[in-house]
């Protein structure tokens, strides 16, 4: 029942966000929404930010690789994408609301994880110091997170083809080749 509640709470939220921002949804508007008392969305969630929280997360865990396969990037990569298209108004309702540095810090260690699993297996059998492998997540993290905010400054518009086709040729063997900068003899 409780994770069925907490759903419950969590679709509610998404309806809200695609009318109106998060700053302007009350404990209130989501109990009404749900049928449920003020008693039991405090049983489950600390406040309206807090069921954001494990919402993000529940979506993104369903819905965004865990780590990046060498063989399988591009769909990965595709994957990020689509979500984000996919969730437009909550996301971009999240993103001009007080929780901007959230999202993309959220973001921003999904990324992580990511990249580095994937720089891991390109590091592969080379003489790679760790700081440097980190380094060069770093770099690519902050480089998406900062293309990612322009995006949704601009709205969102939506990426054609020939747009995510571009940035993948960015990407492709692009971290293989950075990493081998940095391997030593």
């Amino acid at each position: 029942m409780a994770s069925s509640t907490k759903e419950a709470l969590g679709n509610a939220l998404k309806k809200m966000l695609s009318l109106k921002p998060i700053n302007k949804i009350t404990v209130k508007d989501l109990v009404e929404e749900c049928g449920v008392n003020r008693q039991t969305f405090y049983y489950h969630f600390d406040d309206v930010y807090d069921l954001l929280e494990w919402v993000f997360e529940e979506d993104t865990n369903k819905a965004l690789p865990h780590e990046i396969l060498y063989d399988k990037w591009r769909e990965n990569v595709m994957e990020w994408f689509q979500y984000l298209m996919d969730n437009r108004t909550f996301v971009l309702n999240i993103f001009n609301s007080q929780n901007r540095s959230y999202l993309l810090r959220y973001f921003k260690g999904r990324l992580h994880y990511c990249v580095h699993s994937f720089a891991v297996i390109c590091a592969e059998g080379k003489n790679i110091e760790w700081s440097d492998l980190e380094f060069v997540c770093e770099f690519y993290v902050n480089a998406a997170i900062g293309w990612i905010s322009q995006w949704f400054d601009m709205g969102m518009p939506q990426l054609d083809a020939h747009d995510t086709e571009r940035y993948i040729k960015i990407l492709d063997g692009s971290t293989e080749n950075l990493l081998a900068r940095f391997q030593k003899d």
